[in-house]
């Protein structure tokens, strides 16, 4: 054995027997279990905090009337124009309104933009559709009610019956 370990620390690197020098070895530091005390807190900066506090509420509610004063504008709109600008306003208040609310919100107004959009859109082609009869008439029908079949999905089911209801009652004029 000590004929194996002389031979061993002779010709083999000392990293594969395991032996290490002093400076080799890491230095571990020391943990701190027991971390200093904090330091107390002075009349001046409870009250400054409560003051703060007060003004979180107060903003709070400005973001509530804000929010609401946006919803109120998204359901009102009733352009392409309107429901941009309603768009631009939030994107301009993200900071204010935070993350959650700007996410609803510019949700409620996209959809809004494409509501308007498409409501106009098919109002368009069925104020373009000629008198019965005439050339064009029944391909203009049909045009109109393929319109309104893919703005079913931006409408919704209250203004896309809206529609329907009418171009069902002009139906046997146009097609038969």
């Amino acid at each position: 054995y000590l004929g194996v370990k002389y031979w061993a620390r002779l010709y083999c690197p000392e990293v594969i027997l395991g032996v290490y020098s002093p400076d080799e070895v890491e230095q571990r530091e020391e943990r701190e279990i027991n971390p200093a005390p904090v330091q107390r807190m002075s009349v001046q900066e409870i009250t400054s905090e409560v003051s703060t506090r007060t003004s979180a509420q107060e903003s709070a509610a400005n973001v509530d009337a804000v929010a609401d004063d946006l919803r109120e504008r998204i359901d009102t709109a009733s352009s392409v124009d309107q429901a941009k600008a309603i768009r631009a306003d939030i994107e301009s208040q993200k900071a204010l309104l935070g993350t959650a609310l700007f996410t609803e919100l510019k949700n409620k107004a996209v959809k809004r933009y494409y509501q308007v959009n498409a409501q106009n859109k098919v109002e368009a082609v069925i104020n373009s559709i000629p008198n019965p009869g005439e050339p064009e008439a029944a391909e203009m029908f049909a045009k109109a009610e393929s319109t309104l079949g893919a703005a079913k999905r931006h409408l919704g089911d209250e203004l896309h019956d809206k529609y329907r209801v009418p171009l069902d009652d002009m139906k046997p004029e146009y097609i038969g």
